[in-house]
């Protein structure tokens, strides 16, 4: 009897610790943003790094390069596969059976991407997030500690991702279901991968997770709007603004919008308790979608008219041949045919 209850008062111990371990992630954790220092990692020299021009198949679709611009994935014959531009080697991502890729998307400064795949399941549909390792060429699930997979179960199979934000040093994920009414879901899964819906049918725009932040920053109804926070973002003297990207050192760009055009662009830490906006001024308004916000803290303005874009902390040009794709760390990535070309800002 004594030995009974001598083990039942460690179960009970343990089970004490382990609501406390779980209190104090859902309550302090993730309830606020983390004061953490991210510091830029240097990439370190590669043979993908010499080389200029990286070859692709013919009838390849949805073309993506990791932020080192060593890896290269792209959809062929409905399967993701990623190009490792070292060796010119090939490897297959492995998704469910009669699961369909809807969306995917490369992790900053990782060789990672997060994947969402559409299964089917005892008659129901779920968008369930997977992770791959383009160097190990090994996926791997979403799961919390009891084995129980990150999924999203449609309301109808005329749900959509809209988008997906992650950061890798919180370790925190966003996605937001775009449904068929038009309006939105935005679900977050924590460090411990534990889902849960944070916006239910809402009219949401970009959203944006900072690098040391748990806390997404999105465009919802005509505001922009901080999870978990009171009130909405302001910058001063401006009226009307979008979200345009994030980079490392956690500072969140907008654009000015002006006669549905970007005019000026503005960037702050917005975790700071004294918010200190700077500006970066554009010789004319431009398109959003010629506005490209790299990681590394680099913003681009693209003209397609001469094949060139304006890097503008640096005010210095690039010219490439053929259409524009991505920026990656050191520069922009254009595709010319068949081949994709590295251009590097000198």
């Amino acid at each position: 009897m004594r030995n009974i209850k001598r083990r039942l008062a460690w179960c009970a111990l343990a089970l004490i610790l382990q609501q406390c371990i779980f209190l104090y992630f859902d309550k302090v954790y993730l309830a606020s943003d983390l004061n953490i220092k991210a510091e830029e990692v240097k990439d370190e020299d590669n043979v993908a790094d010499k080389k200029t021009e990286i070859n692709i198949k013919k009838g390849v679709s949805e073309i993506k390069v990791s932020s080192d611009a060593r890896y290269v994935s792209y959809i062929e014959d409905s399967k993701l596969k990623t190009l490792d531009s070292n060796d010119d080697k090939e490897k297959v991502c492995d998704t469910d059976s009669g699961s369909e890729i809807v969306f995917y998307r490369w992790l900053n400064s990782e060789d990672n991407m997060i994947i969402i795949q559409k299964i089917k399941e005892k008659g129901a549909y779920y968008f369930e997030p997977i992770s791959f390792d383009a160097k190990k060429g090994e996926a791997r699930d979403l799961a919390d500690f009891d084995l129980k997979k990150v999924r999203i179960k449609l309301e109808s199979t005329k749900d959509e991702i809209n988008n997906v934000v992650f950061s890798t040093l919180t370790h925190s994920l966003y996605i937001e279901v775009k449904k068929s009414s038009g309006k939105c879901d935005l679900y977050y899964a924590n460090v411990m991968n534990q889902l849960k819906k944070v916006k239910s049918e809402k009219v949401i725009g970009n959203v944006v997770v900072p690098t040391t932040s748990t806390n997404a920053i999105m465009e919802e109804n005509n505001n922009i709007t901080i999870l978990n926070t009171k009130g909405n973002v302001s910058i001063p003297n401006v009226k009307s603004a979008k979200i345009l990207g994030a980079d490392v050192n956690d500072n969140v760009y907008f654009g000015e919008v002006a006669d549905n055009k970007i005019k000026n662009i503005y960037y702050s830490v917005l975790s700071d308790s004294q918010r200190k906006w700077n500006q970066l001024k554009l010789a004319k308004p431009v398109d959003k979608n010629d506005i490209l916000i790299d990681y590394s803290g680099k913003v681009y303005v693209n003209s397609k008219s001469d094949n060139s874009v304006l890097e503008l902390t640096s005010n210095k040009n690039i010219k490439y041949k053929g259409e524009l794709v991505q920026s990656y760390s050191k520069g922009i990535i254009s595709r010319d045919g068949n081949t994709l070309i590295k251009n590097k800002l000198e």
